[in-house]
């Protein structure tokens, strides 16, 4: 957890709307495991398949990635190959996560923005997903701006402890 940091006031309310989309996520990955299991056994038992599960199954993979993305951030979960790191000595590694969080920062932004501007011309041109559910395609976009903006967000305040980390030359890992 070596850029969590503790938050006051604003940071709270931020950590919260990371743990609402966490069990958000949890609750669609729990939807998504029950309705396949019924669609797979209500198929074999009455040979009448539920169609709409594998769209909304769908539609909740894209939504669940989003929602938890940022959360895991913040909990250090995603996956790295720190075999360059474990060369470096801790300042240096500091720095680099610095520089590393600040470039995701980058990119989560540029998502967001165009991720908005997509989501905005699917809804204007009322544009619908091919699938067999044919639901309005800004609804399938919409999580992609908002799940980079909080992984844009969690990206920053993990520059800002790494960077405070490395000013003060205070590098334990697990604070």
């Amino acid at each position: 957890m070596e850029g969590r940091v503790k938050q006051g006031g604003n940071g709270r309310i931020f950590d919260r709307i990371l743990e609402m989309g966490c069990v958000g996520a949890m609750a669609m990955i729990l939807f998504s495991m029950m309705g396949v299991s019924a669609r797979v056994g209500i198929r074999y038992i009455f040979g009448v398949p539920i169609n709409w599960v594998i769209d909304v199954s769908t539609i909740l993979q894209l939504y669940l990635t989003f929602l938890a993305a940022a959360w895991l951030l913040r909990e250090e979960g995603h996956v790295s190959i720190d075999i360059i790191f474990s060369f470096l000595k801790p300042r240096h590694r500091f720095f680099l996560q610095t520089i590393n969080s600040s470039l995701c920062a980058v990119v989560c932004a540029i998502i967001t923005v165009y991720g908005a501007i997509e989501t905005w011309s699917s809804w204007r041109l009322d544009l619908y997903a091919d699938m067999p559910l044919e639901p309005p395609k800004w609804i399938l976009l919409i999580i992609v701006p908002l799940g980079s903006f909080l992984l844009f967000i969690q990206s920053l305040r993990r520059a800002k402890s790494f960077l405070k980390k490395y000013r003060s030359g205070n590098f334990m890992m697990n604070e």
